[in-house]
């Protein structure tokens, strides 16, 4: 049975962008992973499916995920992988990839990232839920989250504020 959700959860800035042009996610800082409930998220993860580069930036971060099945997009080579990890390299298209993940996955995908990833899933209709937290600060350049036009409309179906003027987004995307 294929995975109950595919959901796209990222941070991203009051402007759009999920980092700085160098990768930097220093504007999350200020605000505690902890409030965002985070771990109840990845509690319910069973898969995960990201860019190179974002995976590139997750290892430099210490690889969190253990064993999960995680599926990379790139047609690169000679990428480090973690001991005791689950990782496969894929170049199909965006979400073909993410369909096959969900395939053998129970509960829940999470794509994790970059921008490129979270646009072309949902322009092939893959991800069901885009689960944004906003940051209240403008970076004013850096990596948009989106990285083509979107059509809407798309479903709000949560919001909820947090301290420190962060808010969560919760929109479903199935039925556009």
């Amino acid at each position: 049975m294929p995975a109950t959700d595919v959901v796209a959860l990222l941070a991203i800035t009051l402007d759009g962008y999920i980092a700085r042009s160098d990768g930097s996610v220093d504007f999350l800082d200020a605000h505690p992973v902890e409030e965002f409930d985070f771990e109840g998220f990845t509690n319910d993860v069973d898969g995960l499916i990201m860019g190179s580069a974002t995976y590139e930036q997750t290892l430099g971060f210490g690889w969190a995920w253990g064993a999960r099945p995680t599926t990379v997009l790139t047609n690169r080579r000679g990428l480090d992988v973690p001991a005791d990890s689950d990782i496969r390299f894929s170049a199909a298209p965006t979400a073909d990839a993410i369909r096959s993940l969900a395939e053998e996955c129970e509960q829940r995908v999470w794509v994790f990232g970059g921008g490129r990833v979270v646009t072309d899933g949902i322009l092939g209709g893959a991800i069901d839920t885009l689960d944004l937290t906003v940051i209240p600060e403008a970076i004013g350049s850096g990596i948009p989250l989106f990285t083509a036009p979107v059509p809407g409309p798309m479903r709000l179906i949560e919001s909820r504020p947090y301290s420190g003027g962060a808010i969560r987004l919760v929109y479903d995307l199935t039925g556009r």
